[in-house]
C-alpha cells in the first residue's frame, strides 16, 4: 500500500483520538458515514426520490415520503409484500415453519409500513466500490448509496411513533460518469475528464479535506468533487439491493439460540425501457434446487482452471443459470448456520480436492485456496447469504449510524460491521491504483479474514488478530494462520460440523469485559434446522462436545456478572443471547475494556412484546451495567451491535459505544413496532 494510501487509513483510525480531524472527513476516499454529513448530502440532492427523479420521467421536486408508490419501484414493493407472505411457510426451520400454521404476525414485517405515507428512506452511507471494477459491465467499479427505511405512525391521536427498521436499500451506480465534464482550478490543476483515474483523484481528494459535515458535503457536490452532478447521476443507475429483516422469533419462542430472525435478499436491475427496477438473478447466489437437480453440470462448469483462478482471487462470478432470484440468511450463529452455507453438499469433497491438485500440477499458483474446506469456505463467503453472515451484525455489513438527534436508547454507534471496516485498506488501495492509471489488483483475501499485506495498516486495530475477530483453531492449510493477538485465545463459541475448527478471539484469562461465558454446538438435523446445544447450563449431556475444550470465564469475580441467555427452565421467559457476555455488574472502577450503557433487565421482551412504547420499556426495564466498549476500530463479537452512548451517564467513555445484543435496539427488530393504527392499503 502506497504512503498516502496508509496515511489516510490511519487518520480513519485516529478518528476518535483527541485533536483529530472531523471524524466526517476521515474515511470519505472509500466511503462517507458520518451520519451529518449524509443529512446534508441528501438535502442537497441525493434523496433517493431525487434521483430516480428524472430517470423516471418526475419534473415536481418530491420528497422520499410514499416513495413505494412509485411506478419505478411498485416491483418491489410487490415482492417484497410477496415474500413477506410467503417466508414462514417457505422456511426450511420448522420453528418458522409453525408461523404459518399460527397465523401469528406479530413477528413478521408489517407490510402496511410500505406503504404508509409517513414512511421514508433515509440516506446512512455512500460506499466507493471501484475495487468491483474487475466486472464486466463496469470498468471504474461501482458507487452505492445506502438508504435505511424509517417509519413515523400516529398511532393514537397526538402520538406519533417512529423508527427504523432492520432493511436497507443500494441504489448501485456505474462508477464511471456517462460524458466527460468539470474544470480544473488552481486547488485541482489535472483535467476532469470522466476516467477512472479522474474519479479516484476526486476521492482521494475527498479524504484529505479536512471541513465540517455541512462544508464538506457541499465540496463532494461541487464540480470538484465525486459526487457532483456530472460525475453522479440517474443515467448511471443500475440496480437495486435490498436486505430485510422479514421475521424474528423472540427468544421465549425460540429458546435454544435465544431469538431467530431471518433476513431477504434481492436485487432488482434497473430497466431503462420501462423506468422501472425489475428483479433479476443474485450476484453467487447460488440456486440449490437448480443445483442439486444437476450437480454434475455445475461442478463441470465451475472446476476448470479459469474459474478456480476466479474463485481464489476472490472475484469469480457464477454463470447465471445456476443463480437464485431471491435468498434468506439466518441469525444468530453466523458462518455456523447451516442455511448460510448455501453451498453445502452441492459437490463431491474428492472432485474439488482433485480439482486443485490437478490445478497445481499444471503450474498454477493457490494464494487463498489451500484445501477443500478452503474451496467451499470462499465459494460460500461470495454468496450473498454467506456473505451477509460472516461476521456481521445481525445480517447487514452496514447499517449507518444515527445522528445525534436520534435518543440513545434507540441509537447505532458504529455504522458498519468489523468486515466493512478491516476491508477498507484494501479498496483504498485500488483507489490508489487507478488513480496513477495502473490496472489494479483486484484479488482479495476471505471475507472473514484481511489479507495479511494489510496487517501492518490494520495495526493497532481488534480489526486483524485482535479481540472479537474470527480464529481457527485446527489444521487446515487454508486457514492454519488465523490466530488471535497476544492476550487472546481462539474460543468456540459456536462450534459447528458444518463450518468446523473456528471461533472467536477472547481474553485469554477469561476476566474481559464482553467475553462469552456460554459455549455450545450447533447441531444441523438437515439442511436449514438447526438447533443450539449448550456445555452449560443443562444441555451437556446432549452435546457431542467435550466440556473441557472451552475454559468457563471465572464469572464469580467480585462486581461482575454473566449475562446469559439463560433457557434451562422451560417456564421462564427469558431474553439474552448466545454465547452470553461478561460485565461489570456496576459502571464503578470500570477497566479499560468498557464503558459504562445500558442493558436490558427481566421484563423487557415482556414489555415490548405487549405492545407498550419503546420509551417505557428501555426506562422501566434496563439497567445500567459495564459493557463492552466500540468504535470502528474495536468493533464488537459477531452478531452484536455497538450501540451509541449514554451521555448522561457520568461513567460512560466519550468517543466510545457499548456492545449489545441488536435485539434490545428497537430498529433492529420488526417485532414490537405499532401495529394497531388504521390505513389498509393492502391490494
Amino acid at each position: 500500500m502506497r504512503t498516502i494510501g496508509r496515511f489516510l487509513f490511519l487518520l480513519v483510525l485516529a478518528g476518535f483520538g483527541a485533536g483529530a480531524a472531523p471524524a466526517a472527513t476521515l474515511d470519505s476516499s472509500v466511503a462517507v458515514t458520518d451520519p451529518a454529513t449524509l443529512q446534508a448530502l441528501e438535502r442537497s440532492g441525493l434523496s433517493i426520490s431525487r434521483l430516480l427523479g428524472p430517470a423516471i420521467g418526475l419534473t415536481r421536486d418530491v420528497d422520499n415520503r410514499g416513495l413505494f408508490s412509485v411506478r419505478a419501484l411498485t416491483p418491489v414493493r410487490n415482492a417484497v409484500k410477496q415474500e413477506i407472505a410467503d417466508e414462514p411457510a417457505a422456511s426450511p426451520d420448522p420453528y418458522v415453519a409453525g408461523l404459518a400454521k399460527s397465523k401469528d404476525t406479530s413477528q413478521k414485517f408489517n407490510p402496511k409500513y410500505i406503504d404508509d405515507n409517513g414512511s421514508t428512506l433515509d440516506l446512512t452511507g455512500v460506499v466507493n466500490r471501484m475495487d468491483r471494477g474487475y466486472l464486466g459491465h463496469t470498468e471504474c467499479g461501482e458507487i452505492r448509496l445506502i438508504y435505511r427505511f424509517h417509519y413515523s405512525v400516529e398511532e393514537k391521536p397526538g402520538e406519533r411513533v417512529s423508527s427504523r427498521l432492520p432493511l436497507t436499500m443500494s441504489l448501485v451506480f456505474n462508477a464511471k460518469p456517462t460524458a466527460a465534464t468539470g474544470r480544473a482550478s488552481k486547488d485541482r490543476p489535472r483535467a476532469a475528464d470522466g476516467s477512472c483515474a479522474d474519479v479516484a483523484r476526486r476521492w482521494l481528494a475527498a479524504g484529505g479535506k479536512d471541513l465540517a459535515p455541512e462544508q464538506l458535503a457541499a465540496w463532494l457536490r461541487s464540480d470538484e468533487g465525486p459526487l457532483s452532478g456530472a460525475m453522479l447521476n440517474s443515467s448511471q443507475i443500475m440496480r437495486l439491493e435490498l436486505n430485510m429483516q422479514v421475521l424474528r422469533l423472540s427468544a421465549s419462542t425460540r429458546r435454544d439460540f435465544g431469538g431467530h430472525a431471518e433476513y431477504l435478499l434481492k436485487i432488482f436491475k434497473w430497466d431503462p425501457a420501462t423506468a422501472t427496477f425489475q428483479e433479476s438473478r443474485m450476484e453467487n447466489q447460488i440456486e440449490r434446487k437448480t443445483v442439486l437437480a444437476d450437480r454434475q453440470a455445475f461442478a463441470k462448469w465451475l472446476l476448470t482452471d479459469r474459474n478456480i483462478y476466479d474463485l481464489d482471487r476472490g472475484r469469480l462470478i457464477v454463470d447465471e443459470k445456476f443463480l437464485a432470484t431471491s435468498a434468506v440468511s439466518v441469525a444468530p450463529g453466523g458462518m455456523a448456520r447451516s442455511q448460510n452455507n448455501i453451498a453445502y453438499g452441492l459437490l463431491d469433497d474428492a472432485a474439488v480436492d482433485k480439482a486443485l491438485k490437478d490445478y497445481v500440477a499444471r503450474g498454477n499458483a493457490l494464494r487463498t485456496i489451500k484445501s477443500v474446506a478452503g474451496f467451499n469456505l470462499r465459494l460460500n463467503e461470495m454468496s450473498c447469504t454467506g456473505c451477509h453472515q460472516t461476521h456481521g451484525i445481525a445480517g447487514f455489513h452496514y447499517t449507518g449510524a444515527d445522528p445525534a438527534s436520534e435518543p440513545r436508547r434507540n441509537a447505532v454507534f458504529v455504522p458498519g460491521s468489523a468486515v466493512f471496516f478491516a476491508d477498507l485498506p484494501r479498496r483504498l488501495a485500488i483507489v490508489e491504483q487507478f488513480a496513477a492509471g495502473e490496472h489494479p489488483d483486484f484479488s482479495k483475501g476471505f471475507a472473514a479474514r484481511p489479507d495479511a499485506k494489510f496487517a501492518d495498516a490494520l495495526k493497532g486495530t481488534d480489526l486483524y488478530n485482535g479481540w472479537g475477530s474470527i480464529c481457527y483453531r485446527g489444521t487446515d492449510e487454508s486457514f492454519k494462520d488465523w490466530t488471535c493477538g497476544e492476550g487472546l485465545r481462539c474460543a468456540g463459541v459456536h462450534e459447528s460440523a458444518i463450518h468446523p475448527g473456528f471461533g472467536t478471539c477472547v481474553s485469554e484469562a477469561g476476566t474481559a469485559v464482553g467475553d462469552p461465558v456460554e459455549f455450545g454446538e450447533i447441531r444441523m438435523s438437515k439442511w436449514g434446522s438447526d438447533q443450539y446445544c449448550r456445555l452449560s447450563p443443562a444441555t451437556a449431556k446432549a452435546c457431542a462436545i467435550d466440556p473441557a475444550r472451552d475454559k468457563k470465564p471465572p464469572i464469580k469475580l467480585a462486581g461482575y456478572g454473566a449475562a446469559r441467555q439463560r433457557y434451562d427452565n422451560p417456564e421462564q421467559k427469558t431474553g439474552g443471547f448466545p454465547g452470553g457476555m461478561l460485565r461489570k455488574a456496576s459502571c464503578d472502577k470500570l477497566p479499560d475494556e468498557a464503558s459504562c450503557g445500558r442493558l436490558a433487565k427481566t421484563g423487557f421482551n415482556d414489555c415490548i412484546g405487549s405492545g407498550k412504547d419503546h420509551k417505557y420499556c428501555t426506562r422501566e426495564f434496563t439497567k445500567t451495567a459495564g459493557l463492552r466498549a466500540c468504535d470502528k476500530t474495536h468493533p464488537c463479537r459477531e452478531d452484536y451491535i455497538c450501540t451509541a452512548g449514554y451521555e448522561d451517564l457520568a461513567e460512560a467513555k466519550p468517543g466510545k459505544g457499548t456492545c449489545i445484543p441488536p435485539y434490545f435496539i428497537f430498529q433492529f427488530r420488526v417485532d414490537g413496532h405499532p401495529r394497531s393504527w388504521v390505513q389498509d392499503t393492502e391490494e
